[in-house]
């Protein structure tokens, strides 16, 4: 599929000036120097992060990780991306702003022939890129005694990360990195190890563990901390393929308590609040619905119809439209918070994930996983406005703030 581009406008003058801009970001014009606007995207299925530029509209730059990257966080700065490896139970920092993370990214996808899962190289144990790019560390201070088992099977005894020992992690299985009040602390969840846990962001040294008295078979999924206080709205699901209905465990994390739970749907993902922060929306990936919290009384309060698989949620400008991607459906939601009502309906691409706004919201990135593909929706007209392709498997996608220049 070809991407959707404006048309050029050709001229002696201009001709020259694009062509040396292509060729200083792709080999140094004049100097390295990495994209003003762009996107982070992680492939969990390859081991790899890739890097969007917005203003080419193409992938500029691809990255080896560690294993099974998932979910990103991008200090305000731009100067360093956090990417959380949940087969490794790391998390790795790429300095954005420096030159050699931007060589080592054009080198890495020059030489790089992995397009499908049938090309998968996996990579080297250990630190697979200079320090000076990137640096990881666990996310829990040892690997769980099942994790051991298998290192020991493979010769592995001494692990910083778990790459490349097993097909599926046997470690804590980190998911949803947010910073907790300022960029100093980064807290997250462990999935196989039902905590949530607290690293310090400069140096990955874990500051505080609270494990989570769930009931048997519940895995919590993605933390919210309310503004200014010590108190989590953590989703936890069941197992896989038992359809029963999931949990919002109420969190203190001061004193390591589970206060309450609620029972908002099935498979209960992701949180956000809505704009004044009295409401929280739960989307239920299984029961395909968006449970509201009220944030105060903790408590749920109402519920929104959505279609199958709601996996990302945007609410809107305005405060009262609610924007839902559905993954089974392959549709964009357009949802009234005060009436429950669906407002529209867009079709996307297979399998949509993140939603994120530009232009005020009158546009939308949209990606989504079943083409890999990166869509652009216009809200005005409906319709997708450009598709571009991405490497295999994209999962998730982070936008980076715009002024970093490490020519």
């Amino acid at each position: 599929m070809t991407s959707a581009r404006a048309p050029r406008r050709r001229s002696r003058v201009v001709a020259p000036v694009l062509a040396c801009l292509l060729a200083a970001a792709l080999a140094g014009c004049g100097g390295a120097s990495a994209p003003r606007r762009y996107l982070a995207i992680s492939h969990p299925a390859l081991d790899r992060v890739s890097f969007f530029d917005l203003d080419r509209r193409e992938v500029v730059g691809v990255l080896p990780t560690q294993k099974l990257p998932h979910d990103m966080l991008v200090t305000a700065d731009a100067r360093t991306l956090y990417l959380v490896e949940s087969g490794a139970q790391c998390i790795s920092a790429f300095a954005l702003d420096a030159p050699a993370t931007w060589r080592a990214a054009r080198a890495f996808m020059a030489s790089d022939s992995l397009r499908t899962p049938r090309g998968r190289r996996p990579v080297p144990q250990g630190r697979a890129l200079p320090g000076d790019v990137e640096r990881h560390a666990l996310t829990l201070p040892d690997f769980p005694e099942r994790a051991r088992i298998v290192h020991a099977r493979v010769g592995a005894a001494s692990h910083a990360s778990c790459t490349d020992c097993h097909d599926r992690s046997v470690g804590g299985k980190p998911f949803a990195p947010a910073f907790a009040g300022s960029e100093r602390t980064i807290r997250l969840v462990h999935l196989a190890a039902r905590e949530v846990t607290e690293l310090d962001a400069a140096t990955f040294a874990v500051r505080r563990r609270v494990p989570l008295a769930l009931p048997p078979g519940y895995l919590p999924v993605e933390a919210w901390t309310r503004p200014g206080t010590d108190t989590a709205f953590v989703t936890c699901r069941d197992s896989i393929g038992r359809s029963l209905r999931g949990l919002v465990a109420i969190v203190d994390l001061r004193r390591g308590t589970v206060v309450r739970t609620l029972s908002p749907g099935i498979y209960p993902w992701h949180l956000v609040p809505t704009r004044d922060g009295t409401r929280l929306l739960v989307d239920n990936f299984q029961s395909s619905s968006i449970a509201v919290v009220d944030v105060a009384r903790e408590e749920v309060v109402d519920s929104l119809t959505a279609e199958n698989g709601p996996s990302s949620m945007l609410p809107l400008p305005d405060g009262r439209r609610l924007l839902v991607s559905c993954f089974y459906t392959h549709r964009v939601l357009e949802l009234d918070l005060a009436t429950r009502a669906v407002l529209r309906r867009f079709d996307v691409g297979s399998n949509p994930t993140t939603l994120l706004p530009i232009g005020g919201g009158s546009r939308v990135w949209v990606l989504c996983g079943g083409e890999s593909e990166l869509q652009l929706l216009d809200l005005r007209s409906g319709k997708l406005a450009e598709r571009h392709k991405l490497l295999f498997g994209a999962y998730a996608i982070q936008r980076v703030p715009p002024g970093i220049d490490p020519s």
